[in-house]
């Protein structure tokens, strides 16, 4: 079987594609009915999955989707069934990559879902499942096609497709959003049935669905509120055997959704007895009936902030217990279990061995080290008498075995900080080094107790999406804190980001055999080395924020890097992901990026040249940025910059908020030298792109330029007047519409 390890020796001997046209064949044979049963056809799935979550997407998905159509036109079913399990298997790696193809994807699973044969169909479902899991906007967007067929498939006889045309739907309805509303009254009585009258192994996935079509429809849940939260609290009270209280998990998790889609004024009368019943369900001896019980309190938490402080006497403690857990008996027992798998277990696969396998217990502290962050966000001063102990445990599980545990912790660590900082409710925080604005002590200390243990471990973390949650939790509590968080941290940080840049750290090396595969490999990431540099990228720009002209030093270090990441050959997100964040960074420094204008402005007009949207909308607004930004007069230029963006604002779409960008640098144009700018030309194409649709933090730019041009412009402005006013209307009217404080006080006075 291919290991990932092997990934660059792969495609040094250009196998890929080989190897993928021998596995396809074999994911048409018959599997055995037990699940847990190996087959032929169930390993050829594995392989296309870590080919797709190792490799480059281009390596994989044409392969794969070649075959998937042609298998889908056979007379065989085996082989559409095949056909539909590939597709599902293949697209956590490719999520990206097939964004733009969705459509034709929904289709194919379409046609499956209409199969005449069972096994089809329920592949099909599983296709749908997964796909909608990662590209769920995208799909949604076709509910007019799929919840027909899905409504249909929840009447099959087969009970199995059932289960899985419920699991899609599932995954479906949260995004949904206010189209649920032509389907809710179907939906829910389709699915009471279900709960009421269904099989055992049906009656979870039902409700399940309850709880996100509650989750989708908001307040549009409440005539179906009463019915359901009945059943809940039945349901909740079970006991019995591990079909009855899987059943009484998925009540508890959906008694959260429920509230939250209620409220806090309309669940309060449900909100002891439901209270009641999830503290029983945490004395079942049970890791899973525990981690429904956490994710429960997390949710409730939220709903009643503060006022849930009473029931953490009871909560903590339980907590502690989980995250101090032995796990030394489960270890045995998974050996015991696993030691025919352990035996014909690859031998370069050692550092994959037992202590990379999920046991209950650790499933059971990762969603115990998310309710932990959850609970002390949300009641704040109610849980600082656990804070201590429990934040010790959390950096004990720093060096768990579990990637899922580690990154849980890691994020739940960073709300402690923040929560911290929220609580002390300190000044706005303000950029440079060394720090101006000081925080309070409990935050200090708590940074002190974070900051080094998470950077110890980031030196040698070798999961791709525990790094790339690290730089994400980076980014934001710099946001939310400061510089104050990092400042003495900086250089070690720096040091972990910039060996991602350079591709040297130990999460990507290990995916290599020697330098000489990394080199060959050096233009085309696979999906989560992606993700993992756009992370890096927006840690970097936020560090460029907090630290203002302190950045310079580290921005020297990192500028050859990110840029290289802009070479044709690179795919369309990762050039994207390069000009955006020089963009960011561009504007974050302010005055300090003045030295480096002469190299950065021809990449962001190189940028508003490229023939991908993403890209032409980072270029735009790299290129307003940085005339924003630099203390240089651009003005020279303008007419360059004006004739790349007029096809940007003339367009019809926004994709990827191309047309807001576009609008927010022309606005930054006008502010920076209307004298510069051909206004009586520039205007009408200008105002016919506002209002600003998606970005709004491009607000801020266009309307104090529509202030500067009514002070200091008027006759210029005024032809154009009767397009203007009904904008400046309807931009005053919307709640999401930024001003500052200036601009806002002059237009209302218009």
């Amino acid at each position: 079987m291919c290991k990932c390890s092997k990934r660059g020796r792969l495609q040094k001997l250009k196998i890929v594609k080989p190897l993928i046209e021998k596995m396809m064949p074999i994911t048409a044979q018959e599997d055995p009915e037990d699940v847990d049963d190996d087959s032929p056809s169930r390993v050829a799935l594995r392989v296309l999955n870590v080919l797709s979550t190792s490799l480059p997407p281009q390596h994989v998905f044409p392969t794969v989707i070649s075959h998937v159509l042609q298998y889908m036109q056979s007379a065989e079913p085996m082989f559409r069934k095949g056909a539909m399990l590939s597709l599902a298997i293949i697209i956590e790696g490719c999520v990206d990559y097939t964004r733009e193809q969705a459509g034709d994807i929904v289709t194919l699973i379409c046609a499956g879902m209409s199969d005449p044969d069972t096994r089809v169909r329920r592949a099909s479902c599983m296709a749908l499942g997964c796909i909608a899991d990662e590209l769920d906007d995208e799909v949604a967007s076709h509910h007019e096609k799929l919840m027909p067929l899905i409504f249909n498939l929840m009447s099959d006889s087969n009970e199995a497709t059932v289960k899985y045309a419920l699991n899609a739907l599932d995954c479906i309805l949260e995004s949904l959003g206010d189209n649920i509303a032509r389907y809710l009254p179907q939906l829910m009585e389709r699915l009471v049935v279900l709960l009421d009258t269904g099989a055992m192994d049906v009656k979870p996935i039902a409700l399940s669905a309850i709880g996100s079509a509650a989750h989708s429809s908001g307040e549009g849940f409440a005539p179906y509120f009463g019915e359901v939260i009945a059943r809940i609290k039945q349901a909740m009270a079970l006991t019995g055997d591990d079909d009855t209280l899987a059943l009484r998990g998925v009540a508890t998790d959906t008694a959260g959704a429920i509230a939250e889609a209620a409220g806090r004024e309309a669940f309060r009368p449900h909100l002891e007895e439901t209270m009641r019943l999830a503290i029983e369900g945490m004395d079942i001896p049970s890791s899973g009936m525990r981690e429904s019980g956490y994710c429960y309190f997390g949710v409730m938490s939220r709903v009643f902030e503060a006022e849930f402080s009473q029931y953490l006497g009871y909560i903590a403690p339980h907590l502690l217990d989980t995250l101090r857990m032995d796990e030394t008996a489960a270890f045995e027992q998974d050996l015991d279990d696993g030691s025919e798998d352990m035996e014909n277990a690859d031998d370069d696969d050692d550092e994959d061995s037992p202590f990379k396998v999920n046991t209950a217990v650790a499933d059971e502290k990762e969603v115990a080290a998310d309710a932990a962050g959850e609970l002390f966000a949300s009641t704040g001063a109610g849980f600082l008498p656990y804070v201590e102990d429990v934040a010790k445990e959390l950096v004990n599980l720093l060096d768990h075995y579990s990637e899922t545990v580690r990154k849980s912790a890691v994020v739940s660590l960073f709300t402690f900080i923040r929560t911290f900082n929220k609580i002390a409710a300190p000044e706005p925080w303000k950029a440079g080094v060394p720090v101006r604005v000081p925080i309070n002590d409990n935050t200090a200390a708590m940074i002190k107790l974070v900051l080094p243990a998470v950077v110890e471990m980031w030196g040698e973390e070798d999961d791709k999406m525990v790094v790339t949650q690290i730089c994400v939790e980076l980014r934001s509590i710099m946001k939310d804190v400061g510089p104050a968080v990092t400042v003495d941290y900086a250089q070690d940080i720096s040091n972990h980001l910039l060996e991602i840049f350079e591709k040297k750290a130990v999460c990507q090396t290990a995916d290599y055999d020697d330098e000489d595969d990394l080199e060959q490999d050096e233009d085309e990431l696979a999906e989560l080395d992606s993700l993992l540099i756009g992370a890096t990228a927006d840690c970097v720009a936020e560090f460029a924020e907090v630290f203002g002209d302190a950045f310079e030093t580290i921005l020297d270090a990192f500028l050859p890097h990110i840029t290289g990441y802009m070479k044709p050959s690179f795919a369309v997100s990762e050039r994207a992901m390069a000009v955006g964040c020089l963009a960011e960074i561009t504007k974050n420094m302010g005055p300090g990026i003045t030295k480096y204008a002469e190299a950065l402005f021809p990449m962001f007009m190189a940028a508003l040249g490229d023939e991908h949207a993403e890209v032409r909308s980072n270029g735009a607004f790299g290129v307003g940025a940085l005339i924003e930004s630099a203390t240089i007069d651009a003005s020279p230029y303008f007419g360059d910059v004006l004739k790349a963006l007029y096809p940007l604002i003339k367009r019809s779409d926004n994709l990827n908020n191309i047309k807001d960008n576009a609008a927010g640098c022309v606005a930054r144009l006008i502010l920076e030298n209307a004298d510069a700018v051909p206004l009586s030309d520039v205007l009408p194409a200008w105002i016919g792109a506002l209002p600003i649709r998606g970005d709004h933090l491009e607000d801020l730019p266009v309307y104090d330029a529509v202030c500067h041009l009514l002070k200091n412009k008027r006759a210029d402005i005024e032809p154009f007047m009767p397009m203007l006013m009904p904008v400046l209307k309807q931009a005053m009217e919307s709640s999401d519409t930024l001003f500052s404080d200036e601009s806002r006080q002059y237009l209302a006075s218009l």
